[in-house]
């Protein structure tokens, strides 16, 4: 298994934006902690929310946070709810639809980082 720790502002803010889109919060440390850190997941993918200071992100680079990276997340089922929740939280930038490999897929952007959420086989009512 492979997570990715993301660099934020405030992960525990950026943790409430994965939440609204339908993930769950899995941990978080005590925003007092010397380790600030939040972990969210959507199905059985896990993503953790670190902070952005100077160790993890350069100050430079704040502005080109996930530039070239889209982290891929392959659902058993269920990805036409997981669209609509997030798609309710309005951070969709792709809609669902058949990918040419063959699964349903759509793209998100959540906290200036791109997710690419497929599901193979999925019923695809949206075209």
């Amino acid at each position: 298994m492979i997570s990715v720790i993301l660099a934020c502002n405030d992960p525990y803010r950026a943790a409430e934006s994965f939440k609204r889109a339908g993930w769950e919060l899995v941990f978080a440390t005590p925003p007092d902690s010397d380790d600030r850190l939040a972990c969210v997941s959507l199905g059985d993918a896990q993503v953790m929310l670190g902070v952005d200071d100077e160790r993890f992100l350069p100050a430079a680079a704040r502005d080109h946070r996930g530039a070239g990276v889209e982290v891929y997340i392959r659902l058993d089922d269920g990805v036409e709810k997981v669209h609509e929740q997030h798609q309710a939280a309005g951070v969709v930038t792709q809609e669902l639809r058949h990918a040419p490999w063959g699964e349903w897929a759509f793209n998100a952007m959540i906290e200036g980082y791109r997710f690419l959420i497929a599901q193979e086989g999925a019923s695809g009512q949206q075209s």
